[in-house]
């Protein structure tokens, strides 16, 4: 069990693709099983992007990454409530939640490139 786990961290593009195969096999409706797996796989990406970023630069970021999404929720908050003076909840979460999928995805395939990339570079030389 450990050892799916540790997968999951590792490869978070692995649990995508699982819970979207699955939610695509069971409900039949392709933009909400991307929905679901992305919200699934956000949980993983915090724990692989903060183990991949301690792998490349030997530093930790965890909390960091923590610091940063609670910041980027009360900005995301504060315009939803300066735009629409009635807040609702369910879709302000879903819409933070899936824009910190956007950004870990992103810094995960920019940090798995930069590291190989790098581990290249130290093998040739």
């Amino acid at each position: 069990m450990v050892n799916v786990l540790s997968v999951f961290v590792i490869y978070p593009i692995v649990v995508f693709l699982v819970v979207f195969l699955f939610c695509k096999f069971i409900l039949q409706k392709r933009k909400k099983s991307i929905g679901i797996a992305s919200d699934i796989s956000t949980f993983f990406l915090y724990f692989s992007v903060t183990n991949l970023f301690s792998f490349v630069f030997l530093k930790e970021v965890g909390w960091y990454l923590v610091i940063f999404s609670i910041i980027l929720a009360t900005i995301i908050t504060y315009l939803e409530w300066r735009s629409k003076k009635e807040i609702e909840v369910i879709p302000l979460l879903r819409k933070i939640w899936r824009l910190l999928f956007l950004l870990l995805c992103c810094l995960y395939a920019f940090l798995w490139l930069f590291g190989v990339i790098r581990y290249v570079l130290a093998y040739i030389s």
